[in-house]
């Protein structure tokens, strides 16, 4: 709840006109990521500005960043099925938003908020192969990119984008004695790359 010395509304916020936050937790690539990385986890930190305490509405500004590891996995073309073996990789992603944010319940009781917001997002992948059957190799990941290799040799590609993209936040709060919350978040978001990056992150955090 807040504290009144401040003349803030108790109802919807954590402690005050500024709250900050911090989370980790578990975060699921979707799509054509999906396809090629495990899930990973997540870590977030940031803060939320109320700028007038009779209205549940604020702006949250949050820096996260994500990391998946590679799948290992037998994959190939049309051409040359089972062509290559992943060996190891990972792909991560950090992003900076900012989100429209609006929250409810509250009064030292459980509430929550829900938000959306546009920012930017750098992905970088990495990823190991060994190529099984000599001929053209063709990797999925990166399209257009075919060589001819030998079987047995290792090929290593690695990229990094930085797009816009965007984020859709649900979550639950709990208040605490401490006049913080804990919070319970799910989201989704997506880096506008060709293809799209999506991943679903669950987290438990703390605001204060």
């Amino acid at each position: 709840t807040a504290k009144s010395m401040m003349g803030f509304s108790d109802a919807w916020a954590a402690t005050g006109p500024v709250i900050a936050h911090v989370a980790a937790g578990y975060a699921a690539p979707r799509g054509q990521a999906g396809d090629f990385f495990n899930p990973g986890w997540a870590l977030s930190g940031g803060a939320t500005v109320h700028f007038d305490p009779k209205v549940p509405w604020g702006l949250r500004l949050d820096l996260g960043y994500s990391r998946f590891d590679a799948t290992h996995q037998i994959i190939g073309s049309a051409a040359y099925p089972r062509s290559s073996r992943v060996d190891g990789g990972y792909m991560s992603v950090g992003h900076l938003t900012v989100d429209a944010l609006y929250e409810f319940g509250g009064k030292g009781r459980v509430g929550g908020y829900v938000s959306a917001g546009i920012g930017g997002y750098s992905r970088y992948r990495t990823v190991t192969r060994t190529v099984l059957v000599g001929g053209l190799s063709c990797d999925p990941l990166w399209p257009g990119f075919c060589l001819a290799y030998g079987a047995g040799d290792v090929l290593k590609n690695s990229d990094r984008v930085t797009r816009i993209g965007y984020d859709l936040r649900l979550a639950v709060t709990f208040p605490l004695q401490s006049a913080g919350e804990i919070y319970l978040e799910g989201r989704y978001q997506r880096m506008e790359s060709d293809p799209a990056t999506d991943y679903v992150p669950f987290v438990v955090g703390y605001r204060w």
